[in-house]
């Protein structure tokens, strides 16, 4: 699987975890929403794989 895919896979798994998370919680829905699409707009451009790798790891242990 390339890089991209796994970068695809992480954010369909953190709003699917958020969704499980914050289930009844409107407000927190929204917010982790927002802010899990605004990280990852941030890096969107970032074409370090060290960094990309980084990202990642950082974003795995948020639902682990």
């Amino acid at each position: 699987m390339g890089q991209a895919a796994k970068v695809l896979q992480l954010f369909k798994t953190l709003h699917r975890t958020r969704q499980q998370v914050f289930k009844n919680d409107p407000r927190a829905l929204e917010a982790a929403r927002i802010k899990i699409n605004e990280e990852f707009k941030s890096n969107k451009s970032e074409t370090s794989p060290k960094k990309i790798e980084e990202l990642m790891k950082i974003g795995s242990d948020t639902f682990l």
